[in-house]
């Protein structure tokens, strides 16, 4: 008891540092009420169209994405209706949420855009992951994959000058764990890291708990992720996250990475077969990621 205690004092405390230094902005109405339709397995199509199509930026960034290589239409998909039936209701509300998302970015310079790269690829890493080891709903944890590090678009959006610089020093370590050196400089720095920002905007956006658990959770050990509702997704998405460090995605060079593939049932020959094709995936998307 007196444990719970003492975390609920750390993590207000934590809660007071975030606030008085980040810009926590309401919801984006789109945001919300795609996120909150989509949860719904009924979810109407004409409800989802209306929303897309009030906002021109979202509808043309969608229809890019749903004509990317990875779904393989042998036609350009020229409307929102024609992109529901030709890539099917349940791929296509993960990218309605991939591409509302993207205008979380106050400024897309070329950090921004690292930070998207990055993250469309643990999305897209976490989705194919959850097909070769049956965990979870693919559409769910490529969206759970897609904003796990959304709390570094909010420090981002506050101290950009800070928070890039603190990035180029992560690329200028040689050695060690990458998790643990990059957490413990945003700790040092700001008094906080991205999971604690993602946290509270997740909580207080109201995020399915899935959603929120993969926010605050892809750094935490074992022994954190096993007492969650959703150890499973949350470490799908921790392991997706470093297999994308490993790779460079959404960096300038490839990150060190100590990966538990036994931790989502595979083998160190499928663990390489998957990330062959993970990054022959990866470079079929790579000028969908520019834009």
């Amino acid at each position: 008891m007196r444990k719970k205690v003492k975390m609920q004092q750390i993590e207000t405390k934590i809660e007071e540092v975030i606030n008085k230094t980040i810009e926590i902005p309401a919801a984006p109405f789109v945001i919300i009420k795609v996120i909150d339709l989509v949860q719904e397995d009924l979810a109407s199509i004409s409800v989802l169209e209306e929303i897309i199509l009030s906002d021109q930026g979202l509808t043309s960034r969608l229809l890019k994405i749903a004509n990317s290589p990875y779904y393989g239409q042998s036609r350009k998909i020229k409307t929102i209706k024609q992109a529901l039936l030709l890539i099917g209701f349940e791929t296509f509300k993960s990218l309605i949420v991939a591409a509302a998302l993207k205008d979380l970015h106050k400024n897309m310079g070329v950090f921004e855009h690292k930070l998207w790269e990055h993250s469309l690829s643990v999305g897209l890493c976490s989705s194919m992951l959850s097909v070769v080891t049956k965990i979870d709903k693919p559409w769910e944890v490529y969206v759970c994959g897609l904003v796990h590090d959304m709390g570094k678009t909010f420090i981002n959006n506050s101290l950009p000058e800070e928070y890039q610089e603190l990035y180029k020093e992560i690329c200028r370590q040689k050695n060690g764990d990458f998790k643990g050196f990059a957490i413990d400089l945003e700790k040092e720095k700001f008094g906080f890291d991205h999971t604690n920002v993602g946290h509270l905007v997740s909580k207080s956006w109201n995020f399915p708990e899935k959603m929120v658990e993969a926010i605050s959770c892809h750094h935490s050990e074992e022994s954190v992720c096993d007492k969650l509702k959703y150890p499973e997704t949350c470490n799908l998405v921790k392991i997706s996250d470093q297999i994308c460090n490993s790779l460079g995605l959404g960096f300038e060079k490839r990150l060190k990475e100590k990966i538990d593939f036994k931790s989502v049932g595979l083998s160190q020959d499928l663990a390489n077969k998957f990330i062959q094709e993970f990054s022959n995936q990866i470079l079929l998307q790579k000028e969908f990621f520019k834009d």
